[in-house]
């Protein structure tokens, strides 16, 4: 019987790597601030322990550039990853996919244990979008790009035939009328003092269970804005872009890129100035601005894709990015530490600074928690193959133990 094996590290796309580095760099400022407590701080009381006027000015500029962004540009490579591991397998589909299914099942155990830690994980939605996606494995590019444009917006149709019983919801969910919010983020069944305090003084148990319950929470919320089917759309998009040698190619037109660009930063602003929320109850005004913020953020996140293909090959290119690669390629274990070092400083696990401090400061600590990253996963892939977790990954997908040492890592850039 054929056994599907793992693909070498001297036979990776770099490219690909790179992007997954620049990915996760982006996933860590957009955490930060749920991490941190800054989400669920009364606006009065950040106030009172922050600069709030450059606190405000910093979110609203990592809401523009970096949410939604970077987890799309991590969603799409997890897309890319399974074609290209689908494509070298294909004399074998049936051995690769047992193999697969097998990788998808542990990461979704993964996944369940980092729930319990951070409610915000994407690896248990990556791993069950993961079983989805194989369903789509033999399908043209053509076809594809059309499924991914139908989930993608199949959402805002919905919205749509849902607009004539709008007032009826909201005679439903009285919570969805015109209140001022007293924070940026709060829960309907919970008040932010206990979701503070807990993480501040609770008990693990009593952490763990809130983490369920923001978890629960934050699918809840995919439900309205339609996040279970934009996922799959993305999903669909980064298999699509594989499928046609969208990674291989390197742009030509720089005016493209920065039209695409500058078209996704101005819808984006656009959908801010112009008002909605897409977790509420369908209105004009809310299908608006979910047109406007996903189409900017596609945008936006295909730009940043094509700006790091376009200058990998030069020679800034090739000085600066080539230390992404070790962090590309230490995707999981590195997701995991920024999960550990956050909680160790914010949670009543360590530091206990959770909503104790502003958003510079927490920004200032998530610069240097890459900077430290960056530079260990370029040490450690001198003497090591794989990340620790990704040898474990590697090693339970394949029941077997990997070799992890004895293959110094060295890049072509």
């Amino acid at each position: 019987m054929s056994i599907s094996k793992p693909i070498e590290p001297n036979k990776r796309i770099e490219i690909i790597d790179i992007l997954r580095g620049f990915a996760l760099l982006g996933i860590i400022f957009m955490n930060m601030s749920f991490f941190s407590g800054y989400m669920f701080m009364p606006f009065e009381e950040l106030k009172q322990i922050s600069n709030f006027g450059l606190d405000n000015k910093l979110y609203n500029l990592l809401e523009i550039t970096v949410t939604g962004k970077f987890y799309t540009i991590f969603s799409i490579l997890f897309a890319v990853g399974f074609y290209i591991q689908i494509n070298k397998n294909r004399d074998r589909t049936v051995d690769f996919l047992r193999t697969y299914r097998r990788r998808l099942f542990i990461l979704f155990i993964i996944g369940i244990l980092h729930t319990l830690f951070w409610y915000g994980d994407i690896l248990l939605t990556y791993s069950i979008y993961g079983f989805i996606l194989i369903l789509f494995r033999n399908v043209k590019p053509k076809k594809l790009l059309r499924w991914s444009l139908f989930f993608l917006f199949v959402p805002l149709l919905l919205d749509f035939a849902l607009l004539p019983f709008t007032e009826a919801l909201l005679a439903l969910n009285p919570a969805n009328t015109n209140q001022t919010p007293i924070a940026r983020t709060s829960y309907p069944d919970m008040l932010n003092v206990d979701v503070i305090n807990i993480f501040r003084k609770g008990s693990v148990s009593e952490i763990f269970k809130l983490n369920i319950h923001n978890f629960i929470w934050k699918q809840l919320s995919y439900i309205p804005s339609g996040g279970y089917f934009k996922f799959l759309g993305i999903f669909l998009l980064g298999y699509y872009l594989a499928s046609v040698d969208f990674f291989k190619k390197t742009p030509k037109s720089t005016k493209l890129i920065l039209t695409i660009l500058i078209s996704g930063i101005i819808i984006t602003i656009s959908s801010k100035l112009l008002g909605g929320n897409a977790y509420e109850v369908p209105t004009l005004q809310n299908i608006r601005y979910k047109f406007l913020s996903m189409v900017g953020q596609l945008l936006m996140s295909i730009s940043y894709i094509m700006v790091i293909i376009k200058i990998a090959p030069t020679l800034i290119g090739k000085r600066v990015l080539k230390y992404l690669i070790p962090l590309g390629r230490t995707a999981l274990t590195n997701y995991i530490i920024q999960t550990v070092l956050m909680i160790v400083i914010f949670y009543n696990f360590g530091f206990s600074l959770f909503g104790k401090i502003g958003l510079i400061p927490t920004f200032i600590i998530a610069v240097i928690i890459v900077v430290i990253q960056i530079i260990l996963s370029n040490i450690w892939l001198k003497n090591y193959q794989f990340g620790p977790l990704e040898w474990v990954w590697r090693s339970l997908t394949y029941k077997k133990r990997m070799k992890i040492r004895n293959k110094p890592y060295t890049n072509t850039l």
